[in-house]
């Protein structure tokens, strides 16, 4: 089943009009139209949303929107031939190692204000909490 027919299996599913959706999600209804009938290919961004509104593990709807983007040999970073921050570059090079570490961050992306500022504040306690009981780790 193709990501448009899930989509649209979705939102009758739970007998929503695509006004109701597309105000749930923000966005114009035909531009959930245009989803909905394979004309426009949502955003990973925007495949995450409505996996969270529709309450759907992402990999329902995520594996069918790789299915519809180009392949690429790269994972997709663009970067300038040298980059101005160095630190730029070890965090491409994190996201590449660390497979899960891009959704978490997107994740985290997508989320209010409110609760995005206190994971990372927690992160930050938890980075600076582990570097300074660094001789504690090492046991």
């Amino acid at each position: 089943m193709s990501l448009s027919e899930k989509m649209r299996k979705l939102r009758d599913s739970r007998n929503w009009s695509q006004h109701t959706l597309a105000d749930m999600m923000n966005m114009n209804r035909s531009t959930v139209s245009r989803y909905e009938t394979g004309k426009s290919i949502p955003t990973y961004q925007t495949v995450i949303r409505f996996a969270d509104l529709y309450q759907v593990d992402k990999e329902y709807l995520v594996e069918e929107l790789d299915q519809l983007l180009p392949k690429t040999e790269s994972p997709g970073y663009m970067t300038k031939e040298s980059l101005e921050d160095p630190d730029l570059d070890i965090i491409l090079q994190l996201l590449q190692q660390e497979l899960e570490l891009e959704r978490n961050l997107l994740d985290i992306y997508l989320m209010p204000p409110k609760r995005r500022a206190f994971f990372m504040d927690l992160l930050t306690y938890q980075i600076k909490a582990s570097k300074k009981h660094k001789k504690y780790l090492k046991k």
